[in-house]
């Protein structure tokens, strides 16, 4: 006897179903899911699954969000967002954060190796102690490559912004 199964009775056998999120509320027509719940969850307590909190808090969550959606369809209708003060706060806000993310970037690029953390260890024995014990390099390791992964971005970027001020037309209007 010779089976014979095509790919598509294989892939029809074997769909994966994927939870669609589930409706916790509507404010004027619009749903509020699980997906936001966890979203605020997450978010205001530290990555905490909405599903793992108790019914009380449950409820509180659902409280909120629908507060909050209340606020934004507020905010909508008083057109705020039109208004020259809120574009002025809104283009520094997106530029501050571009800002911090560049930043962010930058800090990325750097990095501290095993021999640089030893050797700051070694040169600074004297500085590594608890009380009258010397810690450990493995214990001070971690505080050690954050405290030289700085020292780093900091030189960094005195040389970045030294670089731009060739490349910029300063004037300091400031005696």
């Amino acid at each position: 006897m010779k089976l014979s199964l095509s790919l598509a009775t294989i892939v029809l056998s074997s769909t994966i179903v994927f939870a669609a999120p589930t409706t916790l509320a509507t404010v004027n027509g619009k749903a509020i899911t699980t997906n936001d719940a966890n979203a605020f969850t997450s978010k205001a307590m530290g990555g905490v699954k909405y599903d793992k909190l108790d019914p009380k808090l449950k409820r509180q969550v659902v409280e909120q969000l629908v507060n909050q959606e209340l606020i934004k369809t507020e905010v909508i209708k008083s057109g705020i967002q039109n208004t020259a003060a809120f574009k002025a706060h809104y283009a520094a806000l997106k530029n501050d954060l571009a800002v911090d993310m560049w930043m962010k970037q930058q800090m990325g690029k750097i990095s501290v190796n095993d021999a640089e953390a030893e050797k700051f260890y070694n040169d600074n024995k004297d500085k590594m102690k608890s009380g009258d014990k010397t810690v450990p390099f493995e214990a001070a390791k971690k505080e050690i490559v954050q405290f030289l992964k700085l020292e780093k971005f900091k030189a960094h970027m005195s040389k970045t912004t030294e670089a731009f001020r060739k490349n910029a037309k300063i004037e300091i209007k400031v005696p």
